[in-house]
């Protein structure tokens, strides 16, 4: 009998110390850059890591196309990690701001924050230094006199970094924010010539820019706000300024799939005469 119970004890101490063990593996690696990166097989062109609770978030630059990664931990016994991707075509070029996976070797687990290429140097910003991160950022209302001379200006956050995407910009990255309506990302399209216009993209790490081809349209001049519609930007995500007309919530699908069910986004053009269009978008709560 003693024998018996002896095995027992013995195949259930085995048994808790592989899954212990296992767990630990798992876990451990989750919360380090360079294990996550060689998971999710990207070994260059990272813009942009972000850990938050247990998610991360991977945005990759390569031969013009921005790709995000989302890997999460799931389950509490012998957790496993989701791994979820989409991509965007984009007009600006990312190169400058990338690094390689071998730039974080040496980072240690990193639980919480941000991991960029800031000033020629891979940094984590974290707790306090987050703030660093967006100490820039503009309040939405701004974006509509923060540059007349252009094209178009667009301006958008989110807690979580994700992609955007507009008929206007192609695709672009956003920085998160700790506000709905501050933004740490900044897009401005200038004339250049007769073909083609100039990009650039403000972020709180620094300035990418390109040529794109020309959006035919004019300057925006002195853009106002009409006075009976300053109480929609409360509920903006992002704001598009473009000749006559101003656009809340630009890529309101992607906004609407971060939310998840239940909840509704709403596109709305401003035009210069004061009218208002609203577009309602959202997943029904049946869909998920």
């Amino acid at each position: 009998m003693k024998k018996t119970a002896l095995a027992f004890f013995l195949i259930f101490f085995l048994l808790f110390s592989w899954v212990f063990w296992e767990r630990y593996e798992i876990t451990s690696c989750f919360n380090t850059p360079s294990c996550v990166l060689n998971n999710a097989g990207v070994t260059k062109g990272i813009v942009l890591m972000q850990h938050h609770e247990n998610e991360w978030r991977l945005v990759v630059y390569q031969n013009g196309d921005l790709t995000l990664h989302i890997l999460k931990l799931r389950g509490n016994i012998i957790p496993e990690v989701e791994h979820h991707v989409r991509s965007v075509k984009t007009y600006a070029d990312y190169s400058p701001i990338s690094f390689k996976a071998k730039s974080v070797e040496n980072l240690e687990h990193v639980k919480e924050g941000v991991i960029v290429k800031s000033n020629g140097t891979v940094k984590v910003f974290k707790g306090n230094s987050f703030e660093e991160l967006i100490q820039n950022s503009v309040p939405c209302q701004g974006f509509v006199t923060i540059c007349p001379k252009c094209r178009a200006t667009l301006g958008e956050s989110w807690e979580l970094v994700r992609l955007g995407h507009t008929n206007v910009t192609g695709g672009y990255l956003i920085f998160p924010s700790k506000d709905k309506c501050l933004s740490a990302f900044v897009l401005k399209i200038l004339p250049h010539n007769s073909t083609h216009d100039f990009l650039e993209i403000e972020y709180p790490v620094g300035i990418v820019n390109g040529y794109i081809p020309g959006l035919n349209s004019p300057p925006i001049g002195n853009a106002d706000i009409p006075t009976n519609v300053s109480q929609y930007f409360e509920s903006a995500w992002g704001i598009l300024v473009m000749n006559n007309e101003i656009i809340l919530n630009p890529d309101p699908w992607s906004i609407a799939e971060e939310l998840g069910k239940c909840r509704t986004v709403y596109k709305i053009t401003i035009h210069s005469n004061g009218t208002v269009e609203k577009t309602e978008y959202g997943i029904p709560c049946w869909m998920r």
